[in-house]
């Protein structure tokens, strides 16, 4: 399939943009909205998709299709911001052999010099709760990718769970850091956790200073998450490396924050950011998401049950530095919150419902401006959920998600930029 007859998609009716539950153009002024979804995606019933970018334009879009008896991962890649893909290419070598789920979905994450690495979990057998972790490296942004490598130092151990909901950041250095939930200190609940709402696991990482080829040992950087909310790291020019997962300990599912000063190689802090005191009838599959700007900082935001989402201002130094806010306003509920960097401002989308429409679900994205003003939300979808966003330069973003439909899911893909002023 050649790049152009896999390039927008353009639809017969516009891209649904609802305004607290109306149409217009007042939540809209900040930004304008124009849906990049590639041709194959229109008709193909896909679902768990996720975004990456970096400054020269380049972006990974990748998504999973089939069902429980097997999945495979797709990428396709663009140099225009988006603009247009590339013809997709199936990244697990062994059909059928990945495991994803909303917050267990594959990643992708561009180095500094356009490299790119792409994890994902991939299942040992016919069993979703044994997997590796398993990476695909490039050199060239994604047109060829080197053979899978197995993140994970106990892919030999028979007893071995579920390795997965991972993070990759690219280091200063040029190397890699991978982090991801791991059983293996606890495991008489590895093949449980996803059901107990009182399991426990460890959050665990490695280092790999070769592009990706080889893999450091494993450490653990924190013994008391919980086993079934992704986790989402970051690193700044300086090396510092921020961690941010839900915490298990005491029962509780508070949003909680590991800080390494040295790219990942040890911990200098590992603290509960604020005791919610949340403690959920299931595993509740809601990661938090953060942004790490050039002080040592930046924005955290997480769930708390009862449709509420906040964020609040984090340093390395001090955990949260100031008042946390609700995400939840002018929503009949907010849930799974994205962040990324947009210029000095901070891109928040959520998987929500505006009061006025309360049975279909919406991404509702808004910004955080350096003044600390919220522009209006801004909404995007139809029976909308799974939302992943990527910042594409200083004044655009990419969002993708997944609708249902009466033929399957479909994954959609829009480009968000900010209105002149």
């Amino acid at each position: 399939m050649s790049d152009r007859r896999f390039g927008l998609l353009r639809l017969c009716a516009p891209l649904v943009l609802l305004l607290a539950g109306c149409a217009g153009r007042d939540g809209g002024d900040w930004a304008d909205v124009r849906e990049v979804t590639p041709v194959l995606l229109s008709a193909q019933a896909a679902g768990y998709a996720a975004l990456a970018a970096d400054h020269r334009g380049r972006v990974a879009l990748t998504w999973v299709t089939g069902d429980s008896t097997g999945q495979d991962l797709w990428l396709a890649l663009s140099a225009d911001s988006g603009l247009t893909f590339a013809a997709p290419m199936r990244v697990n070598p062994r059909p059928g052999s990945v495991s994803s789920s909303p917050e267990g979905r594959p990643v992708a994450a561009f180095g500094a010099a356009g490299e790119l690495m792409v994890a994902w979990s991939e299942r040992r057998g016919a069993s979703m709760h044994l997997t590796d972790l398993v990476a695909r490296a490039s050199g060239d942004g994604g047109r060829s990718l080197g053979p899978p490598v197995v993140i994970n130092d106990d892919a030999e151990d028979a007893r071995a769970g579920f390795h997965g909901l991972p993070s990759l950041v690219a280091l200063p250095d040029g190397g890699w850091f991978a982090v991801w939930m791991d059983p293996r200190e606890h495991a008489a609940v590895a093949d449980t956790a996803a059901e107990d709402p009182s399991a426990v696991a460890s959050v665990f990482a490695a280092l790999s200073s070769d592009g990706g080829q080889t893999w450091s040992d494993n450490r653990p950087l924190s013994a008391h998450a919980c086993p079934c909310s992704r986790v989402s790291a970051l690193a700044d020019s300086a090396g510092l490396v921020a961690v941010a997962y839900r915490s298990a300990a005491g029962g509780m599912r508070d949003p909680a924050l590991v800080v390494s000063n040295d790219r990942g190689a040890s911990v200098a802090l590992d603290t509960v950011l604020t005791a919610d005191s949340w403690r959920p009838e299931d595993c509740p599959a809601e990661g938090p998401s953060l942004t790490m700007d050039h002080a040592g900082g930046g924005h955290y935001a997480w769930y708390s049950g009862g449709g509420r989402a906040w964020i609040a201002p984090w340093r390395a130094d001090g955990g949260i530095v100031g008042l946390k806010r609700p995400l939840s306003d002018s929503l009949f509920s907010a849930r799974h919150p994205r962040l990324a960097r947009l210029g000095a401002a901070t891109l928040v989308a959520v998987e929500g419902r505006a009061r006025a429409d309360r049975p279909r679900g919406v991404i509702a994205v808004r910004a955080l401006e350096p003044d600390g003003t919220l522009t209006p939300w801004l909404f995007l979808g139809a029976d909308a959920r799974d939302a992943w966003i990527a910042p594409a330069g200083e004044r655009s973003a990419l969002v993708c998600w997944t609708e249902r439909g009466e033929e399957g899911d479909r994954v959609r893909v829009a480009r968000l930029t900010r209105a002149a002023r």
